[in-house]
């Protein structure tokens, strides 16, 4: 409700890691957002698919909304070192 009711995304939809956690999901659908997801989690790598989150970010209207793990994301636990962060 809160990121409708305040505009906070400019097509009502929230993006979501790949993978994330199991209540994100119908939390946000719930709220009557459209859910869509990034990438993030690399199985090949066991690690940041930097590359593919940074591609997702700049493909997505600008005023989207994203949810980002500040650390300890969840489930992985694959954090964005500090360099990637700054990026």
């Amino acid at each position: 409700d809160f990121i409708k009711r305040f505009r906070l995304s400019t097509d009502d939809a929230m993006y979501q890691p790949t993978p994330t956690w199991g209540n994100h999901i119908p939390i946000h659908k719930d709220s009557g957002l459209d859910v869509r997801q990034y990438r993030y989690y690399s199985p090949q790598t066991i690690g940041l698919d930097f590359d593919g989150l940074m591609e997702d970010l700049s493909s997505a209207p600008n005023g989207s909304a994203f949810l980002l793990h500040a650390c300890a994301h969840n489930p992985t636990g694959v954090d964005p070192s500090k360099d990637q962060w700054s990026a």
